[in-house]
Order: C-alpha cells, then structure tokens, then sequence
C-alpha cells in the first residue's frame, strides 16, 4: 500500500507539472486566456493543470483495475486503454465546454471533429510520458 501511495504521488506530481506546462505553451490557442489578466491567468493554469492531474490519475486506476498490474509501461493494452479513455473522456471535455462557453478557440486552434487537436490528445500524451518517467526513470 506504501509503494502505491507513493506512485500516485509521483504520478500526480508529475503529470501536474507536465500539465502545466502543456497548458501555459497552448493558452495561446484559446480566445479566452488570451484575454486575461495575469492575476486571473495563472490559478487558472494552476487549477486546470491540477485537475488533469486528478484526471490521470483516475483513468490509470481505473485501468490497475482492469489489469490488476501497476506498472502500465509493462502492458501495452493496459496503456492502450489508458489512452482510448484519454481521447473519449478529453473529447467529451471539449463538446462540453464549448457548448457551454467555458472556453473559445482561437484562430489558430488545430481542430478534428470539432474540438482542438491539442487539448484532445493532451491527457494521452501527459499521462503517457508521466508513466515513462515514473516507471522506467
């Protein structure tokens, strides 16, 4: 249970970071963090990267349930999985949010089947080299 708490923190501290990253580096895609100030910019970031966070988290103990194996860099359809609930859970996500104007591209948003590229693959990607780092460093 000891080495299980400790990988959800690793997990979550990193794909955190990582997330925070991947949001500052996209927020200029978006319409509406291009209009705020920098006192409502950053807990933005913060509490969105926060919640991807959680996010990843949840979908990867979703899937140590489904395969009853910790190490998700080990089983490829254990990561497959963890990916394919990125994808559907981040495009639902988008549909959501746009629908209710919780946010609104830019321009220059990427965009596949009516949500932007970026924030559609975002999890997939941040969880995937989250549990590179996690279990292989």
């Amino acid at each position: 249970m000891k080495i299980m708490i400790s990988i959800l923190f690793r997990i979550f501290i990193l794909s955190f970071l990582l997330n925070l990253l991947w949001e500052v580096s996209h927020s200029v895609l978006y319409k509406t963090c291009l209009k705020l100030s920098l006192k409502k910019y950053v807990p933005l970031m913060i509490k969105t990267s926060f919640k991807d966070g959680l996010l990843i988290i949840v979908i990867y103990l979703i899937t140590i349930f489904m395969f009853n194996n910790i190490n998700i860099i080990n089983n490829y359809l254990q990561l497959s999985i963890f990916v394919v609930f990125s994808l559907i859970l981040c495009y639902i996500n988008e549909i959501v949010s746009i629908k209710y104007k919780r946010w609104e591209y830019a321009d220059n948003m990427p965009k596949l089947l009516g949500v932007g590229i970026t924030p559609l693959i975002q999890i997939a990607i941040t969880g995937i080299l989250t549990f590179l780092f996690v279990f292989l460093i």
